[in-house]
């Protein structure tokens, strides 16, 4: 038996796409296999194996048979009784129960960014998401003060694609000032004796000195050239921070996940711009929706 699990989009869409897999592998002793195939139509690569712990799973060879001829052939094992890779397609952005009986050999295509794919085995995933070591001696000096401090505030300014793609920025959307704004305040309510230290996290760190209003605060803005080929430095230093302002993204989303600090998370109410999504959201239970 064999789970195969596509692999698409960034950093943040790669970890949901493993773990989803991950949990179902692990619940049916099942193989389990990454399928990279997608990655050569985009401008993405694989990004999985700069945990160590994950570099030893094995990735997955499709066949170049047709599809037509996949489906006869399907049919025939079927007429036999024999089990095939059945290839589920995630139905929609929620997360979908069904996914809890599947008993045999899948193939699965799509995001899965619900923690409850993989809440049974979170532990085992937080082992397989360990950062490796900073690459710079910079992003090593800002990890010593975040841990120094008792109320560092991750801060996630999504832009990039999310504003100069067109289609993309219709179905996402980008966090408003205001959003962040009434995010920080709610930090700084509920940690009157702390003042935050906040630490800014973004694809266009240019923007954020321009136009960000840290309401007079200590900050540092997270520029570090080397992490533009390593973006999960970033993900790494975010994780270390004590409380969380993410964006609409996965990126900050896994940051706060992985953070071993018991702090507040702050995420956007409305996670996707595109109203017919508008009722999707990844946020966990626990957090504080705005």
């Amino acid at each position: 038996m064999k789970i195969i699990c596509e692999i698409t989009g960034g950093l943040g869409n790669q970890m949901f796409q493993y773990a989803c897999g991950k949990a179902i592998a692990y619940r049916l002793s099942a193989k389990f296999l990454l399928d990279l195939s997608l990655l050569k139509y985009s401008n993405r690569t694989f990004m999985l194996d700069t945990f160590p712990n994950i570099r030893s799973v094995q990735k997955y060879k499709p066949s170049h048979d047709s599809a037509g001829f996949k489906k006869i052939f399907q049919r025939v094992l079927q007429g036999l009784g024999i089990r095939y890779c059945q290839h589920i397609q995630e139905p929609h952005y929620s997360y979908w129960p069904e996914i809890e009986n599947i008993q045999n050999s899948v193939r699965l295509s799509g995001y899965w960014q619900n923690e409850k794919y993989f809440l049974k085995i979170s532990s085992l995933i937080k082992q397989d998401f360990v950062f490796p070591n900073f690459s710079c001696t910079e992003a090593e000096a800002i990890a010593q003060k975040i841990r120094q401090s008792s109320c560092s505030v991750s801060i996630h300014i999504r832009r990039g694609d999310y504003v100069q793609n067109l289609a993309i920025n219709q179905v996402h959307g980008i966090c408003s000032m205001e959003y962040y704004e009434k995010a920080l305040q709610i930090i700084v309510d509920k940690n009157n004796e702390s003042l935050p230290e906040i630490f800014l996290f973004s694809d266009d760190p240019k923007w954020i000195k321009s136009n960000f209003n840290t309401k007079g605060f200590p900050f540092v803005i997270i520029d570090i050239p080397q992490h533009k080929s390593a973006p999960y430095h970033d993900m790494h230093l975010m994780s270390l921070c004590r409380h969380h302002i993410i964006a609409n993204s996965s990126f900050s989303w896994w940051g706060a996940w992985l953070s071993a600090r018991d702090g507040i998370i702050v995420a956007p109410k409305r996670w996707f711009k595109e109203e017919t999504m508008r009722q999707y959201n990844p946020s966990l239970p626990s957090w504080i929706t705005i």
